[in-house]
């Protein structure tokens, strides 16, 4: 799937009731994973997301239970259809995207994270 194509649409309905797998590579997997999720008020999904800042430390676990540090590295507010932060800088690093609401739903809150190694 290309970003240029890609269609945000198809996570509208899944995002109701889960943080969803936005686009890009499987958890712990190298390049970026971008996971978009609601920010709820009562602190569930990315009610928190916040409060998080930079060199703060997200954890993944996969489906195979290894469970991979990321520090964050940048936090930023941008448009909802600024596909840019869905890019991959690089194939042989594990990175991880974090996008939720802010504003009113009227812009995006972004947190980028890489793997510690």
């Amino acid at each position: 799937m290309d970003i240029d194509t890609y269609n945000p649409e198809e996570t509208k309905e899944p995002m109701k009731f889960a943080i969803v797998k936005y686009w890009g590579t499987n958890v712990n997997e190298y390049g970026n994973l971008s996971i978009a999720g609601h920010n709820k008020y009562d602190g569930t999904m990315f009610g928190k997301t916040k409060n998080l800042e930079i060199d703060d430390i997200v954890e993944l676990t996969d489906l195979n239970h290894k469970t991979l540090q990321y520090k964050i590295y940048q936090k930023f507010v941008t448009d909802p259809n600024d596909v840019t932060i869905l890019q991959t800088t690089d194939e042989n690093v594990r990175e991880v995207t974090l996008i939720t609401c802010t504003n009113g739903n009227k812009q995006r809150l972004i947190l980028k994270a890489k793997e510690i190694v």
